[in-house]
């Protein structure tokens, strides 16, 4: 797992911008891209749509949070705007079947050359909250997660995300900085790390310049 230090989130969202510049054109219809919900990339994606960014490729979520997808807890409200073409859980079915729906979707995308992951400053990343939910799930692509603290969740699993060739964790926020230490070293202990263990090509992209001295044998500086 490597970890790439950027001066600022403006710097952040540039170079992540030009990595889905350059991955865009290249999908075709059975290829995909996984977007991470949540606020910390929105900016990016708005500054796609404002660049008229598309692909022939399909979208899709890392994870949906179980609400209709006109609530504003949703992840799909939130990001379509940017990209019309997103793929959307559909939640109006009841959840497992919702998560099955979600499964076949995801089966029929020939590669994933991309996937944007968030991290949360408790460990998880998409809806993998727990090293329960965080477990290989006998082979299914997504999974509902059930919270005591609703709403609940339906998630990718790790099963989908080993097949995804370059995934990048976006952590950005001074609040985020104990968290990106225990992902980088002792990585198996949070969901995080637990649900990439093993995955050859991992990234954590932050702009919190004081990582870089504190694990320089993960970083490379943005200048």
């Amino acid at each position: 797992m490597k970890l790439n230090v950027f001066p600022n989130f403006d710097e952040l969202a540039s170079q992540c911008l030009e990595l889905l510049r350059q991955t865009f054109p290249k999908l075709g219809t059975h290829d995909g891209i996984m977007l991470a919900g949540g606020k910390t990339p929105l900016e990016i994606y708005r500054r796609a749509a404002a660049e008229n960014l598309s692909t022939a490729g399909k979208l899709f979520l890392s994870d949906e949070r179980y609400v209709p997808f006109t609530d504003p807890q949703s992840n799909y409200r939130s990001i379509a705007p940017f990209f019309p073409t997103l793929g959307r859980v559909p939640t109006e079915l009841p959840i497992e079947a919702a998560a099955q729906a979600f499964c076949e979707y995801l089966s029929r995308m020939q590669s994933v050359p991309l996937g944007l992951l968030g991290l949360g400053a408790d460990g998880h990343t998409a809806s993998l909250f727990t090293l329960q939910d965080a477990a290989f799930r006998n082979g299914r692509l997504a999974v509902p997660v059930i919270k005591t603290e609703k709403p609940d969740r339906i998630s990718v699993t790790p099963v989908l995300l080993r097949r995804i060739e370059k995934i990048i964790i976006l952590a950005t926020g001074e609040e985020k900085k104990a968290i990106i230490q225990t992902l980088l070293e002792n990585s198996e202990t949070i969901p995080a790390g637990a649900a990439l263990a093993g995955h050859p090509n991992v990234e954590v992209w932050t702009d919190n310049r004081g990582q870089a001295l504190t694990f320089a044998k993960f970083a490379k500086v943005k200048a």
